[in-house]
């Protein structure tokens, strides 16, 4: 207890530097603290899943222009087959997604409750809970899906429909789900783990489903799961590859393309993106991005600590001395500071708490959704003591090493004690060049990741979007969206205030609607297969999209008739446009077209895909077109009398469906919302990284001003000005700055050049960027040092000269 005591008063004596090295170091704790619960977060997915080593999920994998590509739906006869052919299976667990407009729920007093859009319905089997650890609160899981119209409820979800109802009484109980009624027959508890499997509500698999015959026909919304030995797993894959093969022979041949299934590891389903059909997934590339984050921060305020602790010892060299003289072992010594540098760990981690929770709330949506739900107190308690003791470990190993090492006689001196050298290289030294290098790199991704999105931001797509609100067309029933969406079209176009009106998918999206295309060549056919945007006839004025040839949309385009761009004319073989114009060709059936126009290439993806071929069919069916497309009048301050009549008319055509509008460029924004996230991460390591190198500085320009005190004392009294002494103390500093710059540059060139790779179309690396990001950092750590050599400078001489 009195070393602890004599440590605190010691930590207290020297609270400046105290101060410093509990910042420095609480924020590389807050860093890994946070990194650690994203990344624990992540591999915990399926970990406590039963014999999840032995879970697989088939996937689809095909060929096609020789491209290999996946995704995790399945054809509907695959489960069927395997279940009355195949043996050796544990398990055998389809999941298919169920989609409902609405949920409604009577109630005693003659009013219906409504949900709209409810997520996370699944058809299924009872082997579902036998492949999943459910707890089943009410029903029995062998009978609760046994039969049609059966409904089994999360315990969550039964608290969203029913608030604190008793779950006894629920069994038996109606619901409506759109206009088929459901019977609750039982209510588990939901997975307490991150898991892969998120259904709220499970259902009977129809029985058209199980006689489906469309073995050429995958969706993704239908997955199909199994357990199965290692032993297993080659005669199945082998089995239904063959059946696969043999249902689809006479179209594989036709259309030049091959199928076939894999299995997929449970304990890889999470990181695998590519088949994941809208399930949430992690990049591991990301995980393993942010855990480096984490590290180099952490050794960042490590080396902080170390070159304020070796810079200090010069104050302690008595101490050191007499307790040397006075026979104390090295090992104590040691110990003694090892105990210092836990106690400052032990506040840093207490000031991290605080640190960890406004972060935490700051930067909220770059964390996982249920992050917040998952608690492992154990985890957590043995990762904080593992890091508490790796960072005193780290930090106390070279500061010990130097007591233990210089002389007595040295010691008392006060010569060489604080430094370390190796042919007149100091180790101090070295540690500030690493921090800025690794400070100056974070500065030159700030400064290029900025640029590329701003670059994003304004690129010319090839098509008009500046004062286009979208709306989307009505679909549900209960919407009452029978009415023709050209009814609100022809309404809209009478009133002067809006410019043009257009209904059909908006240029730049997310959907990807695919076909074929076949046209005649000298060897025989090119087949293209290309995305599909369908339009209608105003399409290409409304967003004023350049045609290179042939004749604008005109309503009669509805049949035979096909507009395409340029790219897809020189994938289909064609030397130039005029040539294209008017040329037949034909579907992925064999159906003729022709080509109508051919019209300038835009960009239908973001900008880290390349312009593709793209076609665009004029049609009447409101369930293809999808989306009212409105251009509002140049001046801003003319809008709300726009919208105004946008909504009236709305209400006129679509009374009960709600009026939601939005403008098309903030829309834009949104495809580029993982880059901005990655942005502000490195902004904000970036940030950390110039705090934790300008703390070190203040405190080594501090240690440094004290051990010149007279020096500077003396050079006051001859005549030196206040910026010959600021030069004198920073002149060093500033040195090993530069030179960190000069090795920080081009490895920071080359890594940000291999990341603009990831982009199609991406700015040029400008050489005045990276001289504009070394100024920046060279900049911020002149004033750091600046300020504290400035004080030294401005100190009364007559002070500085006194004998102690």
């Amino acid at each position: 207890m009195n070393h602890i005591k004599l440590t605190l008063r010691k930590l207290w004596a020297n609270r400046f530097f105290t101060t410093l090295n509990i910042l420095g170091l609480s924020i590389g704790i807050s860093a890994c603290w946070i990194i650690f619960r994203i990344v624990n977060y992540e591999l915990s997915f399926d970990k406590a899943l039963p014999e999840s080593e032995d879970i697989y999920q088939i996937v689809n994998k095909s060929v096609f222009d020789g491209k290999e590509s996946g995704f995790g739906g399945i054809p509907l006869p695959l489960y069927p087959y395997m279940q009355e052919t195949l043996t050796g299976i544990e398990q055998l667990v389809p999941v298919y997604n169920r989609y409902y407009e609405e949920i409604s729920i009577p109630s005693a007093v003659g009013t219906t409750i409504s949900f709209d859009e409810p997520q996370e319905i699944k058809s299924t089997t009872s082997a579902y809970f036998d492949m999943l650890p459910y707890e089943w609160i009410v029903g029995n899981p062998k009978k609760a899906l046994s039969a049609p119209n059966q409904v089994v409820l999360t315990l969550s979800r039964v608290k969203h429909y029913f608030g604190n109802a008793d779950l006894q009484s629920l069994v038996g109980k109606t619901l409506l789900y759109d206009s088929t009624i459901f019977t609750i027959s039982g209510v588990v508890k939901d997975l307490k783990s991150p898991s892969s499997f998120t259904a709220k509500e499970f259902m009977p698999i129809p029985k058209e489903e199980l006689k489906n015959e469309q073995w050429s026909s995958a969706n993704s919304d239908h997955k199909l799961y199994l357990k199965v030995s290692e032993n297993s797993k080659a005669p199945i894959l082998k089995n239904i590859n063959a059946k696969v093969a043999e249902m689809n022979a006479e179209k594989f041949k036709k259309y030049h393309y091959k199928v076939w299934f894999d299995l997929l590891p449970l304990s890889q389903k999470h990181f695998a993106q590519e088949y994941a059909s809208g399930e949430y997934t992690a990049d591991k590339k990301i995980i393993l991005g942010l855990s480096g984050i984490g590290i180099f921060l952490l050794i960042l305020a490590c080396i902080n600590y170390v070159n304020l602790s070796t810079a200090q010892l010069p104050y302690r060299a008595k101490e050191i001395g007499i307790r040397k003289t006075l026979g104390e072992k090295g090992q104590h010594l040691t110990l003694k500071f090892a105990l210092e540098t836990l106690c400052i760990c032990g506040f840093a981690l207490l000031l991290s708490i605080p640190l960890v929770s406004y972060f935490t709330w700051q930067y909220n949506d770059f964390l996982p959704n249920n992050i917040q739900d998952f608690n492992t107190p154990v985890a957590t308690s043995i990762f904080l003591t593992g890091l508490i003791l790796a960072v005193t470990l780290l930090s106390s190993i070279y500061p010990t090493f130097l007591i233990n090492k210089v002389k007595v006689i040295d010691v008392l001196k006060v010569k060489n004690i604080g430094n370390l050298t190796s042919n007149g290289i100091s180790l101090r030294k070295v540690l500030i060049v690493f921090q800025f290098v690794i400070a100056q790199f974070f500065v030159v991704g700030t400064f290029i990741i900025t640029a590329q999105i701003a670059y994003m931001m304004d690129s010319d797509l090839g098509f008009e979007k500046s004062a286009i609100v979208s709306i989307a067309i009505p679909q549900k029933a209960k919407h009452e969206a029978h009415a023709s969406p050209f009814l609100y079209k022809h309404a809209i176009e009478q009133h002067t205030e809006i410019q043009d009106i257009a209904l059909g998918h908006q240029p730049l999206d997310n959907s990807h609607w695919g076909n074929n295309l076949v046209a005649p060549s000298d060897t025989g056919e090119i087949r293209l297969n290309l995305a599909f945007k369908y339009t209608d006839a105003d399409y290409l004025s409304l967003y004023k999209i350049k045609l290179l040839a042939g004749r604008n949309t005109i309503p009669g385009d509805t049949v035979g008739s096909v507009f395409i761009n340029e790219s897809a004319r020189k994938a289909l073989g064609f030397i130039s446009n005029e040539e294209a114009a008017g040329k037949n060709i034909s579907d992925h059936s064999g159906a003729p077209l022709r080509i109508q126009g051919i019209f300038q290439d835009f960009h239908s993806k973001n900008l880290h895909t390349a312009v593709g071929p793209l076609a665009l069919m004029v049609t009447n069916n409101k369930y293809s077109l999808r989306t009212f497309n409105i251009r509002l009048p140049d001046r801003p301050s003319q809008w709300p009398k726009a919208i105004a009549i946008l909504e009236k008319e709305w209400v006129n055509i679509y009374p009960k469906a709600p009026f939601i509008y939005s403008f098309y460029d903030d829309e834009l924004k949104t495809f580029y919302e993982s880059d901005v996230k990655q942005s502000r991460i490195i902004n904000l390591a970036t940030a950390i990284t110039i705090i934790l190198s300008c703390l070190g500085l203040i405190g080594l320009v501090t240690v440094t001003a004290y051990q010149r005190t007279k020096e500077i004392g003396i050079r006051k009294v001859l005549g030196s000005t206040v910026f010959g002494i600021i030069s004198l103390l920073s002149r060093e500093y500033i040195k090993l700055i530069i030179i960190a710059l000069f090795i920080a540059l081009p490895i920071a060139y080359w890594i940000m050049s291999k990341w603009l790779e990831g982009f199609a179309y991406r700015i040029d690396i400008q050489p005045w960027t990276l001289v504009l990001a070394g100024c920046s950092t060279l900049l911020i750590a002149l004033l750091s040092v600046g300020y504290q050599a400035l004080m030294a400078a401005k100190r009364n001489p007559v002070e500085s000269l006194k004998d102690e």
